[in-house]
């Protein structure tokens, strides 16, 4: 019988790189390309990360609604690897899985994207291990295959000028549309305009998107600039998303009008954004069998 126990070599060794993952900004659950184990009665996986509440990566390994049996056992390790193929971190379990049936472990985000990027990402590349064994088999010839997939991410910095700003009314709107991404148009719609609240007026910012195109994630910085292109007053905010229209406070109208004139030059408001854009996976594939399934 086939085990986990570090002497006998997996029925199927997975390998999947992700390229473009310096920081996690896909909107939704990233899914690598679907592989198929013939020792293990022909059953078919993928595997699939997650950000959960920005604290943790979730990583699952998927069964499909494959052809083979109704429940099948395996021993399982998911590992995180080094550009040397070393493991970061790894975790070894038994499952049985159903049909359609996941097992999901999670790691803090920190670790990955901030204090041990080092150690995690190569080349902006997360890569990803998973070894499985089967139960009361005979033991197989091992087979080893290797899958990518490439995040969408842009970054993008523009300025705009809002005229007349001290005759500003509410209602009134200025849009600007970002560089479509991978061909979607409108990607993502950044507006500006006057609300008012109690006497007082504020500025905000409005993203919003074509959610039906495909939804996106983005962070974003604005800020108003002074004659000398100089950030004075910024708002910053990471993980949006354009499923529904967000709104930011900006600032109080007054508070350039009457406190920061400088600001305004000829009542022209100058102000640059700043985003970075992630629109999920926009290239997935099976790179390599050892032994093409039949």
């Amino acid at each position: 019988m086939a085990t986990n126990d570090g002497d006998t070599p997996a029925a199927f060794t997975y390998i999947w790189a992700i390229e473009n993952c310096r920081t996690f900004l896909a909107p939704e659950s990233v899914e690598s390309p679907v592989f198929e184990v013939e020792s293990l009665e022909s059953t078919e996986w993928h595997l699939a990360i997650e950000e959960k509440g920005e604290k943790f990566l979730s990583i699952s390994i998927h069964r499909e609604q494959d052809s083979g049996p109704d429940i099948i056992e395996i021993d399982f390790q998911l590992a995180l690897l080094t550009s040397q193929g070393t493991c970061v971190k790894k975790e070894n379990h038994r499952s049985r899985f159903l049909k359609g049936g996941h097992f999901e472990l999670a790691e803090s985000t920190d670790h990955i994207f901030k204090s041990e990027t080092d150690q995690y990402l190569s080349n902006d590349t997360l890569t990803l291990r998973c070894q499985m064994w089967g139960l009361g088999l005979d033991t197989p010839r091992p087979n080893l295959c290797f899958a990518g997939s490439r995040l969408g991410l842009v970054k993008c910095t523009f300025f705009c000028n809002i005229r007349n700003f001290s005759f500003l009314t509410p209602g009134q709107e200025f849009k600007y549309h970002v560089v479509p991404i991978s061909g979607e148009n409108p990607a993502l719609v950044v507006a500006f305009c006057v609300m008012g609240s109690y006497g007082n007026e504020i500025m905000l910012i409005k993203f919003s998107g074509d959610s039906s195109v495909r939804i996106l994630r983005f962070n974003c910085e604005i800020s108003v600039l002074d004659s000398d292109g100089r950030k004075c007053i910024s708002v910053r905010k990471s993980n949006l998303l354009t499923s529904s229209a967000t709104y930011l406070c900006f600032f109080q109208k007054n508070d350039i009008i009457v406190k920061n004139p400088s600001l305004l030059i000829s009542d022209v408001l100058c102000l640059r954004c700043e985003l970075e854009i992630g629109n999920g996976a926009t290239w997935n594939e099976i790179e390599y069998y050892l032994h093409q399934p039949s």
